[in-house]
């Protein structure tokens, strides 16, 4: 009995504690400091809820907060997927892997 409701505290906190990644559609992504060349195109983690936006790429998660819109960055819906600029650099979005040899280019790039 006492193992039981450990269990089931345990996996209550784990709950609470991990990110949720449920809602997270798989996109491709780079990144551009201003100044500097694009970091390499990667698989990514895109979320969207009431207009904030995550993106998981490796490690790191970039938020863009829906009240920060035109604030600190600007979000630019383009063909293929999207583009979050601030004056530190860019991050780019496709919904579909842009270019490979099998199937061309995606999203105009």
């Amino acid at each position: 009995m006492i193992r039981t409701t450990l269990a089931a505290a345990a996996i209550a906190i784990t709950a609470l504690v991990a990110p949720a990644h449920a809602d997270t559609a798989d996109v491709w992504c780079f990144t551009q400091e201003t100044g500097f060349s694009p970091t390499e195109l990667k698989q990514c983690g895109f979320s969207q809820r009431q207009g904030n936006v995550r993106v998981y790429r490796d490690n790191v998660a970039y938020f863009f907060a829906a009240d920060q819109q035109g604030k600190s960055y600007e979000r630019i819906a383009e063909e293929g997927g999207l583009i979050f600029k601030s004056p530190r650099g860019q991050l780019r979005v496709f919904w579909e892997r842009p270019c490979n040899k099998w199937n061309g280019c995606a999203g105009g790039v």
